[in-house]
């Protein structure tokens, strides 16, 4: 009876930890691809990115050599990404709006996470990070942003 109760157990603990290692393969699998495809995308343009993250549905990576500045929407295809080139951008501001929680208003709660590039020309770019329709980790969001800010920053000409 013991020998029984072993099986079911182990068949128990693999029929939940299976699909869990299997969805957490799987998404690796497709950061690395979305990468590849970035990396090859931007070769075209002589861009090789010497960092790059993926958060929710955003691709942001750096190429600190040529300083070029690469953000896409995720799934990635060619006419969604940009390029921004460091020499153009003047300033990256980060930006968190927050807004009164109902009910109690000393606590805030935040409604969005963006970096915003301001280019020498006085045009604005936004790179949302979270809001309502990006991302599900508010804090976790900031934190990318501030480290992407960061980098940004650095390496402005």
């Amino acid at each position: 009876m013991e020998f029984v109760s072993l099986e079911l157990g182990i068949a128990l603990l693999l029929l939940f930890v299976v699909p869990v290692i299997y969805a957490v393969t799987n998404q690796s699998r497709k950061e690395k691809k979305t990468i590849k495809k970035v990396e090859n995308l931007c070769k075209t343009k002589a861009v090789k990115l010497t960092s790059s993250d993926i958060f929710q549905s955003l691709f942001i990576g750096i190429d600190e050599n040529a300083k070029y500045l690469v953000t896409a929407t995720v799934p990635v295809k060619e006419e969604t990404i940009e390029l921004y080139h460091l020499k153009d951008i003047k300033s990256c501001n980060l930006y968190k709006r927050e807004v009164p929680k109902a009910g109690q208003p000393k606590i805030k709660i935040i409604e969005g996470v963006s970096l915003e590039l301001i280019l020498h020309d006085k045009t604005k770019h936004e790179i949302i990070f979270f809001d309502d329709d990006h991302g599900m980790n508010q804090d976790l969001s900031v934190n990318q942003a501030s480290t992407w800010n960061e980098i940004i920053r650095k390496n402005l000409v």
